[in-house]
């Protein structure tokens, strides 16, 4: 068994491989994203030709948003699927939102991420469509289902009745005629996109590795349920941004080794270092080697400033700073 956590700009693409089996968890930006001329990027498609795979058993994808999602569409064109599985997949074409968002979206970088994530949506949806390939949105699991014969996983997300309310909200502002309210409705559903994310861990014998998505809420009531699992391999959510590290998460699973997937330039101050500094922290107190990876070569390596973490990049340049770091010496 090979898992791959692939280096695509500011976004996420894993790949599992295990002798004729593949799954794929999201697929980063676009081909044609500006991301992928940071160096040792590849995309999602050039790596699994790479790689040889012939099929994909599974693909993810963990929510509608551009840095997960569009990759997949070249993906999808290239190679065999036998299931698609997503957080909710909507019905209605978000075309005239898409119409609406455009003007500002020069001047708006969330909203021009989003659209540019629903305009990679309306293209995947033709792609699965026409090669017959099923769509499952999927809910949280309390159990692990069978992948293939050794591999399985279990999903941690929405439930039924948060699908079906974040489908009607998407549907609902692809169907205004207002193009004002309609950005308005599109800005407050991307808002909270990520705390909709799919999540899931992955089991092969005893190993685990939890794959988190952009889920970086609602971990304190999860993993304080019966049977949460340990994993040796954590990839901490919302691509090491501040909110990125849950602690009752990182306490329920154990792990020993921690994962963010970031970009070169720490885009959104991704790869925050409160976040490399905490999970550090953690190993190094269980007697851990301090196994902390980023799939971005980070223009700005991790180091200290005055004998402590830096802070620059994960606080407002205010004074004093706005975080408490994990780090900070006791008084």
């Amino acid at each position: 068994m090979e898992l791959y956590f692939l280096s695509v700009g500011y976004g996420k693409a894993i790949v599992l491989i295990d002798g004729t089996h593949c799954l794929v968890m999201d697929g980063g930006p676009g081909s044609e994203d500006e991301a992928y001329d940071q160096p040792g990027t590849i995309r999602l498609a050039d790596f699994l030709h790479q790689k040889g795979v012939q099929k994909i058993d599974c693909m993810i994808c963990t929510h509608l948003h551009n840095d997960h999602l569009s990759g997949l569409v070249e993906t999808a064109a290239q190679f065999p699927i036998d299931t698609f599985w997503v957080n909710r997949w909507p019905q209605t074409s978000a075309e005239r939102a898409i119409a609406a968002a455009l003007p500002e979206c020069p001047d708006d970088l969330s909203l021009r991420l989003f659209t540019t994530g629903l305009q990679h949506w309306e293209r995947l949806r033709e792609i699965l469509s026409a090669r017959g390939i099923p769509v499952r949105e999927r809910a949280a699991t309390d159990h692990y289902e069978p992948l293939w014969p050794g591999c399985s996983i279990r999903l941690f997300g929405m439930d039924e009745t948060q699908i079906a309310s974040r489908r009607a909200e998407f549907e609902a502002f692809c169907r205004m005629e207002d193009p004002a309210a309609q950005r308005d409705a599109m800005r407050a559903f991307d808002k909270v996109e990520n705390t909709c994310s799919l999540a899931c861990c992955l089991a092969y014998g005893d190993w685990r590795a939890m794959l988190t998505g952009d889920l970086c809420s609602g971990w304190d009531a999860r993993c304080a349920a019966p049977y949460f699992p340990r994993a040796q391999v954590l990839k901490l959510t919302h691509h090491g941004q501040r909110d990125g590290m849950p602690q009752s998460l990182v306490e329920a699973c154990d792990p020993q080794v921690f994962l963010m997937c970031a970009d070169e330039a720490r885009t959104f101050r991704s790869a925050c270092d409160e976040v490399q500094a905490r999970a550090e922290q953690y190993l190094t107190e269980r007697g851990r080697p301090a196994q902390v990876y980023t799939t971005g070569r980070l223009s700005q390596p991790f180091g200290l400033q005055n004998d402590e973490p830096p802070c620059a990049l994960c606080c407002v340049a205010q004074e004093p700073t706005q975080c408490i770091p994990y780090y900070a010496k006791e008084v």
